[in-house]
């Protein structure tokens, strides 16, 4: 295939000048320019930061953001290369001009370049134009052409601990390509298999993939070099440095590997040796996509979605990941800044990546007939299943807690305080209300989930949702995503939320109820004088957060290592406040399925101990644990250590995914006539 027409930027930093040079496909040479006085490092840097706030808060530019990407977007297409980048566009006739940046300070690499924006307009940014595709560019180390593609794109999701709701995120939004025989689902790595001693076996032993789907953390270490956190092992956190990954990949999969893609916060970060994007790049792979910043779930599934879609759809010549990019990026925009966040990478001198001229594709039907669907659940499960029980939610790996752990170190950082990295997430907290108080907790608090309470409801949250049966079931998540499963799987059910104030001992309950048959939560004076057992569903919220209202509202939230022992160990000593004994006592004397808990995690097992009163938990309980979680859990689990009365839980080690998926195809209990 003929190659592209393109425009290579190099931009580069003097001391506090800005200066450019250019280079067409045509032979066009821009000597270096000054941007002029204006255009200074303290002004990039400020530009990047007002990006950064936006998408942080799934906001669109505010108009003095906007403003300044008009002024930085003129100050780069000025004279001689406004000229030829018009001449360029005119050439490619039907196709749209590559405009390559080779960037070298971090300054730079950091900064948003996808967000300038043509003068005059409000929404004709660099980076979704139809007109121009942008992309990020590191030096050419090899040979390079399309991948010729003759059937389904392969690709190879790695997602380590605390990642899975990630996983069923992405394997979600690719539902549609992967049923259609458009990406082949390889076996992700996942887990311990994903931790420092098994990741390079289990690459060496995976079929060679297309793509490298990386679901998981990025950071820069104080040496300067990109780094992507692993599985955790024995309790310690891992870490790998992107070089040492580049390799691998390279030496696994060769030229099979066309795209990693980075879902990283920091992937993007520069480093002294380059960002983790462009390291993979010059290594492992022609193209990667990677984040300038978190973004939340729901647009991390919008993305991925509308990416692959572009990228792998069975009607295309051609797999474009610059054309593919910018179509996820204008979707995203469409709600918030957050599309500024996913930048792309490039080694060659093209985006066309693969080449599906002789492509064809069919339906995967032999794999699907042994899908999960068709998979029995385990006896423990499907008995608990079949008769009146209660669960616990937990929050152990609820994706909201990473973002509110980086919000808190960013402020902490910010206000001179950066010693908080090794602490856990409970200690964080307390130090940051013990130095700034509690109201500025929570303000963080509420910033770090301001955008997400929209937030996508885990595949295994809705499908557990659809079948809980009347009684009394606790969350301990700060967002209400199994309330809301509950009213959209159980609609003819009446539905109690309780948040409890454990903190205040004298202070009511706040209540909304969903009426069955209705849609509107009302909220509630009080609690009622009874509850119907045989048809209401209750759910405690004892972790505080918001409820599941039209307008959540957040009240107060148990964060700190403080507010944990206090609210259950208060003047009344360690047991519920009186206004729940009943309820307790329906909790108590049915069977509870656990999920999400820890017996590692000192805030479960203090929970435990508190709801059933220091006793065993009742006879055919049984605990829900990801494949992810430290080995030990299940055999702790089952012996009884650490339990309330020492009394033993079996445990099931279930893919989340999957078992969401075998849980499709359990009938819900149906509700009482009345």
């Amino acid at each position: 295939m003929d190659l592209p027409f393109w425009l290579e930027l190099e931009l580069e930093l003097h001391g506090g000048e800005l200066r450019l040079a250019a280079r067409g496909s045509r032979g066009e040479r821009l000597p270096s320019r000054s941007l002029g006085s204006e255009v200074t490092r303290e002004r990039l840097t400020a530009f990047t930061r007002s990006v950064g706030h936006a998408v942080s808060n799934g906001q669109p530019l505010g108009a003095p953001a906007l403003s300044e990407a008009r002024a930085l977007h003129a100050a780069v297409f000025q004279g001689e290369l406004r000229d030829v980048a018009a001449r360029l566009i005119e050439a490619a006739q039907d196709r749209p001009l590559l405009q390559r940046l080779l960037l070298r300070d971090p300054v730079l690499q950091a900064f948003p370049w996808e967000a300038l924006c043509e003068p005059e307009t409000s929404e004709g940014f660099w980076g979704s134009s139809p007109r121009v595709l942008l992309a990020r560019s590191v030096a050419i180390t090899g040979p390079w052409e399309p991948r010729e593609v003759a059937g389904a794109v392969r690709l190879l999701a790695i997602a380590p601990s605390g990642e899975g709701s990630a996983l069923g995120i992405l394997k979600e939004a690719l539902s549609d390509q992967i049923e259609a025989g458009e990406i082949e689902w390889l076996d992700p790595i996942n887990g311990p298999r994903a931790g420092q001693r098994f990741l390079f076996e289990q690459l060496r032993r995976s079929k060679s993939p297309h793509i490298v789907h990386f679901l998981g953390h990025g950071t820069v270490a104080p040496d300067g070099r990109p780094m992507l956190r692993l599985a955790d092992e024995d309790g310690e956190e891992a870490r790998i440095s992107a070089g040492s990954l580049a390799q691998e990949l390279s030496a696994s999969f060769g030229e099979d590997l066309r795209l990693v893609v980075l879902e990283a916060c920091e992937g993007a970060a520069p480093g002294a040796f380059g960002s983790a994007a462009e390291i993979l790049a010059r290594a492992g792979a022609d193209a990667v996509v990677a984040h300038l910043w978190p973004v939340e779930a729901g647009m991390a599934r919008l993305c991925s979605k509308e990416f692959y879609r572009t990228l792998t759809g069975s009607g295309r010549a051609h797999g474009d990941v610059a054309a593919s990019l910018a179509a996820a990026r204008r979707t995203m925009l469409l709600q918030s800044a957050e599309g500024f966040s996913p930048v792309l990478t490039l080694r060659g001198p093209g985006a066309t990546i693969f080449d599906f001229e002789r492509r064809k594709v069919s339906p995967p039907v032999a794999r699907r007939a042994l899908s999960g669907r068709a998979r029995s659940l385990a006896p423990a499960l499907q008995g608990l299943l079949e008769r009146p029980f209660s669960m616990v939610l937990g929050d152990h790996g609820q994706d909201n807690k990473s973002e509110f752990r980086r919000e808190l170190q960013r402020f902490l950082a910010e206000s001179g305080d950066p010693g908080g990295d090794a602490l856990s997430l409970s200690a964080l907290t307390q130090r940051c209300a013990l130095r700034f108080g509690q109201e500025k907790l929570y303000e963080v608090f509420q910033d770090a989930l301001h955008g997400k309470l929209d937030a996508h409801t885990p595949p295994l949250v809705a499908s557990l949702g659809r079948l809980l049966r009347p009684g009394v079931h606790v969350t301990l998540l700060w967002l209400p995503l199994l309330e809301r499963a509950i009213a959209e799987h159980q609609p003819d059910r009446t539905v109690y939320v309780i948040q409890p104030s454990l903190l205040d001992t004298v202070g009511k309950p706040r209540v909304v109820k969903r009426a069955g048959g209705t849609k509107a939560w009302t909220k509630l004076a009080g609690l009622p004088n009874r509850f119907d057992r045989e048809s209401d569903l209750v759910v405690l919220r004892l972790y505080g957060g918001y409820l599941p209202e039209p307008r959540p509202v957040f009240t107060s939230a148990m964060l700190t290592e403080d507010q944990h022992i206090h609210g259950l160990i208060g003047v009344e000593g360690f047991r519920p406040p009186e206004w729940a004994d009943g309820l307790m006592g329906w909790l108590r004397n049915q069977p509870g399925l656990f999920v999400g808990l820890s017996v590692l995690e000192w805030r479960h097992r203090m929970l435990l101990r508190w709801l059933y009163d220091q006793r065993p938990a009742p006879k055919g309980s049984l605990s829900l644990l990801s494949p992810r979680v430290d080995p030990a859990e299940q055999e702790i689990w089952e012996s009884g250590g650490g339990l309330p009365g020492t009394g033993r839980i079996a445990a099931l080690r279930e893919e989340p995914d999957e078992l969401s998926a075998v849980l499709a195809a359990v009938a819900r209990p149906e509700a009482t006539t009345r």
